[in-house]
């Protein structure tokens, strides 16, 4: 017993030697990523000049109808109207394909609560669209087969489309939706993590915010199934903002500053318990 309470000590400094250069770079795990509204003012000082304020950046409009007659090219070229693709239960992803940080996360996400549904292949479709106008059809094409290959192999191939369009249709959809995102200098955007869920006529049914887990997905497709506004699932708003590359290399030198500590604790450690184990090993004598 007195042994190990003389190794104890040591133990105990590996999770604050793990936990100290995330403290130090002053974030939390994910790095460069806030992703709640409770890490937004943390955000400001990450030369975020915006008053980040969720109600500012996503303003619910459920019960709301889209524009149906907004017009976009999907992943092949063609030209496709919001009426030609709402005619089932609806999830619109808003989004852009070039996005150096969460959106893939987001998109991964979804094919994954997609790939669990309970809700049978091909009763619901699911639409990406890029809000950035300088995007192109061939964007598209290049990056959804990153995550339709996480699907089941069952889900029909045109039930999930990646949009890009002009200007005009894209804050003609993002108005109706309530959505705002912001250009940065590096051509990055700052925009919110959300999902929106429409019916069959283009109504807005709910939001799903968060990690869009697959038990949130379903219950807001079998509430646009029935078509009558729900109340939304996760009033945590994520954000999705431009990578601090000096930030970056700031936590990765922590982390490898701390990783060499605790190897170095570790071992010490190691050769104590050695040491304890085999008490009875001969010592020289003079």
């Amino acid at each position: 017993m007195k042994g190990s309470g003389a190794r104890r000590p040591f133990w105990l400094l590996v999770p604050l030697l793990l936990l100290w250069p995330m403290a130090a770079a002053g974030h939390g795990p994910g790095g460069h990523e806030p992703t709640r509204a409770d890490q937004v003012e943390g955000a400001k000082t990450a030369e975020q000049p915006e008053n980040i304020v969720p109600e500012n950046w996503l303003r619910e409009r459920t019960g709301d109808f889209l524009p149906l007659d907004a017009a976009f090219k999907n992943e092949r070229g063609a030209t496709v109207t919001l009426r030609q693709l709402i005619d089932r239960p609806t999830l619109l992803l808003p989004t852009y394909y070039r996005c150096p940080t969460s959106c893939s996360f987001d998109l991964a996400n979804l094919a994954d609560a997609v790939r669990r549904s309970s809700h049978a292949a091909g009763s619901f479709r699911i639409v990406s669209l890029s809000f950035n106008a300088e995007e192109t059809a061939e964007t598209a094409a290049a990056v959804r087969p990153n995550y339709t290959q996480l699907l089941a192999k069952t889900f029909p191939e045109d039930a999930w489309v990646f949009l890009t369009g002009d200007q005009v249709n894209i804050r003609k959809v993002t108005h109706a939706i309530g959505y705002t995102f912001k250009k940065k200098d590096d051509l990055t955007f700052i925009h919110p993590s959300a999902l929106v869920v429409l019916d069959k006529d283009g109504r807005i049914i709910k939001y799903v915010y968060g990690a869009f887990i697959p038990g949130d997905v379903d219950l807001a497709l079998a509430e646009a199934a029935k078509g009558t506004p729900a109340t939304s699932i996760h009033r945590f708003l994520s954000f999705c903002f431009p990578a601090n590359p000096r930030q970056n290399q700031q936590v990765l030198a922590y982390f490898k500053m701390g990783a060499a500590m605790v190897l170095l604790i570790g071992g010490i450690c190691f050769l104590l318990f050695l040491r304890r184990k085999n008490p009875n090993q001969p010592t020289s004598h003079s």
